[in-house]
């Protein structure tokens, strides 16, 4: 049974708007009631997380770079603002809501 969920934050190259991302995301995420793990990463490297990562946060720009199949439990959540933590936090909130209500907590 799944505890946590996996998010994977995408960009260009994997050192800059990733990790911004991962940070804006990670403090909107407090107020869920749902455990989750993240990393970042460029996009050319995604392949090497498909095993790992459940959501992926990318850029629009860079949507064609992954192919996900939402029947594995892998979910896209397409940025446009990396700045908008709220609105991308909401967005990962749903699709744990939708598909991973198991992890989380009732308390």
């Amino acid at each position: 049974m799944k505890t946590k969920v996996n998010i994977l934050f995408v960009c260009g190259y994997g050192v800059g708007s990733s990790v911004m991302l991962q940070s804006v995301v990670q403090k909107a995420l407090k107020k869920y009631s749902f455990e989750f793990e993240m990393e970042h990463t460029a996009a050319g490297e995604v392949g090497g997380f498909t095993g790992w990562a459940d959501i992926y946060a990318i850029s629009k720009k860079l949507i064609d770079v992954v192919s996900l199949d939402a029947g594995h439990g892998q979910y896209l959540i397409p940025i446009e603002n990396i700045m908008d933590g709220e609105t991308i936090g909401r967005q990962i909130n749903e699709v744990v809501e939708a598909h991973f209500p198991e992890i989380i907590s009732r308390t």
